[in-house]
């Protein structure tokens, strides 16, 4: 039976219908109802899919000259009667349409941007001629609107979830980083955040100038920024701090040779299932002359369909010990069914990492079946 709930819905009938609305409004000639036979085929589609259909219908539709179907269409944005994912279809037309049309793209990128994101839409473009872009996204950066700020930090994104690679940009990571020096003292969170994930993106493959960069920030920032700087830090810092890369948890202040002792590490039950808890409890002590900044994380050893373990590393708690100071941290870890993680039953395990350093590892059962 069919979840009428599931996120792919968020793209239905309904949306397909105020569109076509909504064009016809600015459009009359549109003909609306052999482009609301689109939702015919959503049964089958999921959410991007959905809005590459409409994107399709939209083409098929439109006025085959792309500029006049363009502006139609950024006609529609302006009125302000559509947002959120009602206008994906537009961002993937101008994604799979518009790069004939650079400079008229992405200025109607720029409208669409406000009301919903062309994160994606634009990195056509980027693969295309980046230095075009670049020259738009160093102006747009310091744009009024909090979502065309944040656009060009998300848009530029190397390895954006769900986007296309920009390759260009992992093979010259200063290239994007240089836009997130006009956004690291941004008022929004909602800007920082992307600046953070753009960095952690990059740590990934280049992460000497992530910690450079992360340091010249801090050594030259202003008092009034200090925070929004150290917020940045901890969240674009993230999969080295998991990997316990000396520098980066260097630049958070915490040693990798810690005087700390794990005096135990325990699980509740070693046979669970399916929707079942992993809980753990872990007892740490200071063994240090002065206060130690700790950074707390445990890994899941997840069984692979060869057999073998993969560790996913999770974060826990990040706190200072004072001398001979002990803690005890709880932590519940559901073993809930995700789409983007297949269980297999059989031995598996878990640790934690104190400042990076993994503890010996504690094994536990798993039986996935329902």
């Amino acid at each position: 039976m069919e979840n009428e709930n599931a996120f792919k819905n968020m793209i239905n009938a309904d949306v397909v219908r105020k569109i076509s609305d909504e064009i016809v409004r600015v459009h009359p000639k549109f003909d609306a109802k052999n482009f609301k036979k689109v939702s015919d085929r959503f049964p089958q589609l999921e959410l991007r899919a959905r809005a590459i259909a409409i994107s399709s219908s939209l083409k098929a539709h439109l006025p085959d000259d792309y500029l006049e179907s363009l502006k139609i269409l950024t006609k529609v944005v302006k009125n302000k009667k559509l947002s959120g994912f009602t206008l994906w279809g537009f961002s993937e037309f101008i994604s799979q349409h518009g790069l004939d049309h650079f400079d008229e793209s992405l200025n109607a990128m720029y409208v669409l941007t406000q009301e919903f994101t062309a994160e994606f839409a634009v990195r056509p473009f980027f693969a295309k001629d980046h230095k075009r872009v670049l020259l738009y996204f160093k102006k747009w950066a310091t744009d009024s609107n909090v979502h065309i700020r944040r656009w060009v930090s998300e848009g530029s994104r190397p390895l954006l979830p769900w986007g296309l690679r920009l390759h260009v940009f992992k093979d010259n990571p200063e290239l994007s980083v240089a836009l997130l020096h006009q956004l690291k003292h941004d008022d929004e969170l909602y800007v920082r955040k992307s600046v953070a994930n753009h960095l952690n993106d990059v740590a990934k493959f280049d992460p000497k100038l992530v910690i450079a960069t992360l340091k010249q920030w801090e050594s030259k920032c202003p008092p009034e920024h200090a925070d929004k700087i150290q917020w940045i830090k901890r969240h674009g810092l993230r999969t080295l701090i998991k990997k316990g890369h000396s520098d980066a948890l260097k630049l958070m202040g915490v040693s990798t040779k810690a005087a700390i002792t794990i005096k135990s590490l325990s699980i509740a039950k070693d046979k669970l299932k399916l929707n079942d808890q992993l809980k753990m409890t872990v007892v740490l002590q200071s063994k240090g002359k002065k206060n130690q900044k700790i950074i707390l994380d445990y890994v899941v050893h997840f069984k692979k369909s060869n057999g073998t373990t993969v560790g996913k590393v999770f974060k826990l708690k990040t706190f200072e010990l004072a001398p001979t100071e002990s803690v005890t941290v709880h932590k519940n870890h559901p073993l809930r069914q995700i789409t983007t993680m297949k269980y297999y039953s059989g031995d598996h395990y878990v640790s934690v990492k104190v400042n990076g350093v993994e503890s010996k590892k504690i094994k536990w059962t798993f039986n996935v079946a329902k």
